[in-house]
């Protein structure tokens, strides 16, 4: 791919040096006023209008007409076909230009210098979004040049702001933060997003600890995020039981990519903690505490739950012609970088908790653990859209909602959503919550605090065991008949014969196979009536809780299962 990417970068160069003429093309497209709501409104018709404002240059060669769809179809086949689901997607300008003729729509159609403003914006994030695509290209055709490539994409988005006009905000500074863009909308494989983690391991150190100060802030941000959401909407504490146990099953990818982030900023943590860089020990311990936020009793307290709770079966196990499980080489990475992480943190807890003090929320001013919002796109799309306003704030960049500031900086986040046609309720939900900002601050000094209080956190008395049996194993089950059987609600089936039995709860099958797929079983398999799932919810109920259990499977489910148990199966 390595003409593909060349091909590429040489293609994006041209569109700069031909951005008068592609602006004046946007602008055509946006002096629709006369055109109906069905004409402003098909995103079919946008999408293909936007990239004749683009590919219908008369200076571009036969090949370069060829690239119109590669790069995005490149993305997809490479395991990133997003799911279809309204808002499911990288920045994009077509969905911009249709909000775009909605706001005017509900207030007024701007002239010439109005329309000029919206294609420039339109124009940076089509540009947005080809970078981000290609940041997930680097390593197609060979590791060794990887870091070369990257660096021509840090050159061709200095060349994006020097060449925009002034008084439009620099929406992303660094490269590397466009990787974590890319990966976040959702998507039915996951196997490309850990495929991508290792690729990022290849990288020298600077470039790699970039990529992960991004993905590491803005996955923990999508994280918090989600666990408002979900507590306001229940009218419950984020440390409610329930709000526990959803988050913590439905994350596995989530938890997993972060815990993998988290291990190579601790180690940065270290090296600038021995070389006494105190800028760069503050700047680390303050990305890393907003890692840990999420879930604090997770990753500080309970990483011997955090370890099953991060695998995911079908991409990190594999069983062999005679029937034996074992792990994937994704599953023996994965259990290196867990092994890490326990090790890294154990060690650097101390010091993470004096630090913590530092990126604590200013008052009356604006924090990071505060920020709301979808997914990392949503960050830069909520900024681009509110530029559309002569007033808009163009100092920040979207590295910068990851840091602490004064109250301009709240202004500044408030005011993505401050535009007229957004009802007054919405712009409400997403005020910017000082409250919840400091609480999940406090969450993360007290788990860090409980963890260094605790000799040895890595082996919490309240730990219970389950007991695996095969299910034709007699023996076992009278070795073991003092243990209680693992509740019915904890194994789901579409089996209508298990269901009868009182093993198993029923789900709908396609339900089932979908939660399997995103890691919410901690073993799966299948049976002449239908599929059985193991619900991870039994982690924080029963072992977790320092319950035992016994559990009946098949030869190699149970041995698929006392592989991602680690340390809590036994038999």
């Amino acid at each position: 791919m390595t003409f593909a990417f060349t091909a590429y970068v040489e293609l994006l160069q041209h569109f700069l040096t031909q951005r008068a003429g592609i602006i004046a093309n946007l602008e055509r497209q946006l002096n629709c006023h006369q055109q109906n709501l069905d004409y402003q409104q098909d995103l079919g018709l946008q999408e293909r209008l936007l990239q004749d404002a683009f590919f219908s240059l008369p200076s571009l060669s036969p090949v370069q007409r060829l690239l119109r769809d590669q790069l995005e179809l490149a993305h997809w086949a490479s395991g990133f076909k997003p799911r279809a689901n309204p808002g499911n997607d990288i920045i994009h300008p077509v969905p911009l230009a249709v909000r775009t003729f909605h706001l005017w729509q509900k207030t007024h159609w701007p002239g010439q210098k109005g329309r000029a403003r919206c294609a420039q914006m339109l124009f940076n994030v089509a540009m947005l979004r080809s970078l981000a695509l290609l940041t997930l290209r680097l390593w197609d055709d060979d590791s060794a040049g990887a870091a070369q490539r990257l660096a021509q994409l840090q050159t061709l988005l200095d060349q994006l702001w020097r060449t925009t006009p002034a008084g439009l905000p620099v929406l992303v500074r660094n490269v590397c933060w466009l990787l974590p863009v890319a990966m976040s909308p959702t998507t039915d494989d996951l196997r490309g997003y850990f495929d991508i983690a290792a690729c990022i391991d290849t990288l020298p150190a600077t470039e790699r600890v970039e990529i992960h100060l991004a993905g590491v802030q803005t996955g923990a941000g999508h994280l918090r995020s989600q666990l408002r959401h979900l507590a306001v909407q229940q009218g419950v504490t984020v440390n409610a039981a329930n709000i526990v146990l959803t988050t913590r099953v439905s994350n596995a990818l989530d938890v997993a990519l972060l815990m993998q982030g988290l291990v190579t900023l601790l180690q940065a943590y270290a090296d600038a903690v021995q070389s006494n860089a105190a800028a760069q020990r503050q700047m680390l311990a303050a990305a890393i505490c907003q890692g840990l936020s999420p879930d604090p009793e997770l990753f500080v307290n309970r990483v011997d739950l955090l370890a099953p709770y991060t695998m995911i079966e079908h991409l990190f196990i594999s069983s062999s012609a005679d029937g034996a499980a074992h792990y994937t080489t994704m599953g023996e990475r994965h259990l290196r970088l867990l092994q890490d992480y326990q090790r890294l943190l154990a060690q650097w807890a101390p010091s993470l908790l004096a630090d913590s003090a530092h990126s604590a929320p200013p008052a009356n001013g604006y924090s990071p653990y505060g920020v709301l919002y979808g997914f990392s796109s949503n960050l830069i799309e909520l900024q681009a859209f509110k530029s559309l306003q002569l007033d808009a704030e163009t100092r920040y960049s979207i590295e910068d909602v990851f840091s602490n500031g004064a109250a301009d900086k709240v202004a500044w986040v408030n005011g993505w959503r401050h535009l007229p046609h957004v009802r007054p309720e919405v712009v409400q939900q997403f005020e910017y919550p000082a409250q919840f900002a400091q609480e999940m601050h406090t969450r993360v000094r007290q788990a860090l605090a409980q963890r260094v209080a605790t000799a040895d956190a890595n082996v919490p008395a309240n730990k219970g065991q389950l007991y695996v049996l095969r299910e034709d194993d007699e023996q076992a089950a009278a070795q073991y008949a003092h243990i209680a059987t693992l509740a019915a609600r904890f194994i789901h089936t579409s089996d209508p014969l298990l269901v009868a039995t009182g093993y198993a709860v029923a789900k709908d099958q396609a339900d089932l196979l979908y939660c399997r797929l995103e890691g919410e079983y901690l073993v799966s398999y299948q049976t002449t009536g239908g599929w059985v799932g193991i619900s991870k919810d039994l982690l924080t109920e029963v072992v977790g809780a320092g319950e035992d259990a016994k559990l009946s499977l098949p030869k190699l489910a149970a041995a698929a299962l006392r592989l991602m148990g680690l340390g809590f199966v036994q038999g």
